[in-house]
C-alpha cells in the first residue's frame, strides 16, 4: 500500500537531513505566510507586537497539550508485527520505541508549535478583520459576547466534525473493517452518543476468538476532547457487527470478552 501523506510527514520529521523538494517548498510557503502575517499584525495594531510575542509561548503550550490529547498507541494494523504509535497532532511530538515507551521528538514538537503559531496568527487576524467590518467598537456587550460565541467558541467546539486526525496506515481490508465499524456503531448497534463527534481508529486486529475482527476506536467529543474508547466486533466477513461497547481510555480494547 502506498504511504499516506501523514506517513511521509512522519518520516520527514525524522529524516530532516535530506528534505525533498516538496518539503522545501512547504517550508518556504509556511515561512512566507508567517512573515506576511507578522508584518500585518505589526502594521495593523499598536498591540500587534505584544500579540506576536504572546502567541509564541501559547503555541508551545498547544503543542504540549496535543501530546496529551491526541494519542495513538502501538498498533498492529498494516504492519508485520507491531508499529510504533505516536502522541501529538497534527505532527507527532512523541514517538514510541515499539514497546509502548514514548520519547520526545524535538523536530516534531518544534514544528508542531511553529504550525500552531502561524495558525493562531492567521485565524486571529481573520477574527479581528471580521470584528472591525461589523463595527465591534460600536456594539453592546451582549453583541460582543454573541460574536465571540459564534465566531470563536462554536467553530472550536466543532473542530472534531470539521478536521480529521491522522490514523494508522491500514491495508485495504482493514480500511473496510474500520469504515464498517464506524457505520455499525452509529446505525446497526445504534450506540452513537451525542458526544461522539469523531471516532479515530487506533487498531484493527482479530477478535480474541480468532475468527471475527475487532476495531478499536478513540472517541472525541466537542473541542476535540477524548473521553473513552469504543470497540466494535465484526463478523468474519467484516460487514456486520456482532457486538461492541464503550470503555474508559485507561482500559484496553483487546482484553474485552
Amino acid at each position: 500500500m502506498p504511504p499516506s501523506f501523514w506517513s511521509r510527514l512522519l518520516v520527514a520529521s525524522h529524516n530532516v537531513s535530506m528534505p525533498s523538494i516538496l518539503n522545501v517548498l512547504g517550508i518556504v510557503l509556511y515561512l512566507l505566510i508567517t512573515v506576511l502575517f507578522v508584518i500585518w499584525w505589526l502594521r495593523h495594531s499598536r498591540r500587534g507586537f505584544d500579540w506576536i510575542l504572546i502567541v509564541a509561548p501559547l503555541a508551545f503550550v498547544l503543542s504540549y497539550l496535543s501530546s496529551i490529547i491526541f494519542r495513538v498507541p502501538d498498533y498492529q494494523a498494516g504492519c508485520n508485527g507491531s508499529c510504533p504509535g505516536w502522541w501529538g497532532a497534527p505532527l507527532p511530538t512523541h514517538i514510541s520505541d515499539g514497546a509502548s515507551s514514548f520519547t520526545l521528538n524535538p523536530v516534531g514538537f518544534i514544528a508542531n508549535a511553529a504550525l500552531f503559531y502561524t495558525v493562531i496568527l492567521v485565524v486571529s487576524a481573520g477574527i479581528v478583520l471580521l470584528a472591525e467590518q461589523l463595527k465591534w467598537s460600536e456594539k453592546s456587550l451582549r453583541w460582543r459576547f454573541g460574536f465571540v460565541l459564534v465566531v470563536v467558541i462554536l467553530p472550536w467546539a466543532l473542530l472534531p466534525t470539521l478536521l480529521p486526525l491522522r490514523e494508522p496506515d491500514l491495508s485495504s481490508p482493514e480500511q473496510r473493517y474500520a469504515i464498517n465499524a464506524k457505520r455499525a456503531w452509529r446505525w446497526q448497534l445504534q450506540s452513537r452518543r451525542f458526544n461522539d463527534r469523531r471516532l479515530v481508529v487506533e487498531d484493527v486486529r482479530l477478535h480474541p476468538d480468532g475468527e471475527r475482527h475487532r476495531v478499536c476506536l478513540r472517541a472525541y467529543t466537542w473541542f476535540y476532547i477524548p473521553y473513552d474508547r469504543v470497540y466494535v466486533d465484526l463478523e468474519p466477513a467484516g460487514v456486520r457487527a456482532t457486538g461492541g461497547g464503550a470503555i474508559p481510555l485507561s482500559d484496553s480494547c483487546w482484553v474485552q470478552p
